[in-house]
């Protein structure tokens, strides 16, 4: 899959999981090949940044492990912090993209 084919994918179920929970956000990009400390951003300007690529190989990260940071970066969209609120929403939005089949996470 090229990265233009996995961040589509990645857009599109961002649009469901954001439509169901009333987020908004502005775009969904890569994060830059120099951040090397998070896996994603979402900052004040709703630009949600998602790092594809495993530091050590350079391949694509599993696609669970993206939607889970998506979840993560999306839930900081309502608040801003990894407080309580922030973890129940956090939990709320994988239980859902769980139960329509785009969160598959390894067990």
């Amino acid at each position: 899959m090229s990265e233009k084919k996995l961040l589509a994918r990645i857009r599109k179920d961002g649009r469901k999981i954001a439509k169901r929970f009333k987020l908004r956000y502005l775009s969904i990009s890569t994060e830059s090949s120099r951040v090397r400390s998070r896996f994603g951003s979402c900052d004040e300007d709703k630009v949600i940044r998602i790092r594809l690529y495993n530091l050590s190989d350079g391949r694509f990260l599993k696609y669970p492990g993206l939607i889970h940071t998506l979840c993560h970066e999306l839930a900081h969209l309502r608040f801003m912090d990894h407080r309580n609120n922030f973890k129940q929403l956090h939990q709320r939005l994988l239980e859902w993209a769980r139960n329509r089949g785009i969160y598959r996470p390894a067990y």
